[in-house]
């Protein structure tokens, strides 16, 4: 027992100052931000918000892949990916209160949809007309992400309870519990990112496509979760190295560095493959309610971000880690992984702040990227109190001895 409670996450306090500094940049940001451009403020709240959340739904979906297919690699570090979902309860309340502000209008939240202020945008679109209608959309929404945080929470309890037991020095009693929750998983995992990925698809659609409520695209829920993904391995990586040294990190070794590398080389891949599919469609389709998405996007200030972000989240990582060694090599990875985060925040300020952009005052990313340092506090602090609750190893996983 007293060694099982080397497991439980502990933190210096140099981590506590940093998330700490993290959180109150974000809140003063945020506050200033609401007060002297409330717009940019509720885009910089949303584009951060659905960046986090899509890592730690891609946290608890990842692990349910490997429960489908009985992956025995990733046991050591399943529960470090697995630990982003705590921060999916406080996603859904702070998408709670931001719907609470649009239908109150508060800080004129009601204006970051165009659609919402003004309906008749939507008159020559039927499909779209009956599809957003905001008590629908807000309703709709909600209920998605009720879905996903029951479900992420019944696959995580499965596995956590067993730890809990264990580290109670039950033993026997873990043990069973923990090769029940191994069949249940096994069969439900397979259903469940089913469900998870039908949510996730609606919500990209509602959330962020519908910004530009005439465009439209059949990709946006493949894309951004190609996004997810290589995000997500991103931050596995940083966050297995920030562990190396721990009791935990003894468990995981140059195998597990090498092979979620290799996952993050691959999503790196996929995802530039959907981005050039998108653009290359529109292109040669031509259609002008498609088309000028891409156009407002490749004139001044968005051009300068529209080149950087595919150079830090494809062309500098793929070349990077195609030697085995740098993906396990911390001179390496670690700056990629940091690239890729970035450079995905960046792809997510072109996807929102555009569109509220409206009067194109935008020069520097200085309040999207203040709430942003808010949010990595958030998430830090979330991760870190399901560490000091729970084990960063699945200590009760039949599949982690062998």
């Amino acid at each position: 027992m007293q060694d099982n409670q080397q497991f439980l996450l502990s933190m210096s306090p140099l981590t506590r100052g940093a998330i700490t500094f993290c959180l109150v940049v974000g809140g003063v940001t945020l506050v200033y931000a609401l007060v002297s451009e409330p717009l940019r403020a509720w885009g910089s709240f949303l584009l951060s918000l659905f960046f986090f959340f899509t890592v730690a739904l891609g946290g608890v979906a990842f692990g349910g892949m490997q429960d489908v297919l009985g992956a025995r690699w990733g046991r050591p570090i399943k529960r470090l990916h697995e630990s982003f979902g705590a921060f999916l309860p406080v996603a859904v309340l702070l998408f709670g209160l931001f719907f609470v502000c649009i239908k109150l209008g508060i800080a004129e939240a009601d204006k970051v949809y165009t659609w919402i202020a003004d309906h008749d945008l939507l008159h020559h679109y039927v499909g779209k007309r009956s599809w957003l209608v905001e008590d629908f959309m807000l309703a709709r929404v909600l209920f998605l992400l009720a879905v996903i945080l029951y479900c992420a929470w019944w696959q995580l309890r499965r596995g956590l309870r067993a730890d809990r037991l264990l580290m109670a020095g039950e033993a026997e009693r873990a043990r069973q519990l923990a090769e029940l929750a191994r069949a249940k998983l096994r069969y439900w995992s397979a259903p469940l990112l089913v469900v998870y990925a039908l949510c996730f698809t609606f919500i990209c659609f509602d959330l962020t496509m519908s910004l530009a409520p005439k465009w439209f695209s059949t990709l946006w829920g493949g894309w951004n979760f190609s996004i997810m993904m290589q995000t997500l391995f991103a931050f596995l990586l940083l966050f297995m190295f920030a562990m190396q040294n721990s009791h935990v990190g003894q468990h995981y070794g140059i195998k597990q560095f090498h092979d979620v590398g290799k996952l993050l080389f691959g999503f790196t891949i996929f995802f530039a493959y959907l981005t050039y599919a998108h653009v290359l469609t529109y292109w040669y389709g031509n259609v002008p309610e498609e088309a000028e998405y891409f156009i407002h996007r490749i004139q001044p200030p968005w051009l300068t971000l529209v080149i950087i972000a595919p150079l830090f989240n494809f062309v500098i990582p793929m070349l990077a880690l195609i030697p085995k060694a740098s993906k396990w090599t911390p001179l390496v990875t670690i700056p990629v992984c940091v690239m890729v985060i970035i450079a995905q925040w960046i792809t997510q300020v072109i996807v929102v702040v555009p569109q509220l952009d409206r009067d194109h005052t935008w020069q520097l990313p200085l309040i999207e990227f203040g709430v942003f340092l808010g949010f990595v506090g958030l998430f830090a602090a979330c991760v870190a109190c399901f560490g000091r609750r729970f084990p960063m190893l699945a200590i009760s996983d039949p599949l982690l001895k062998r």
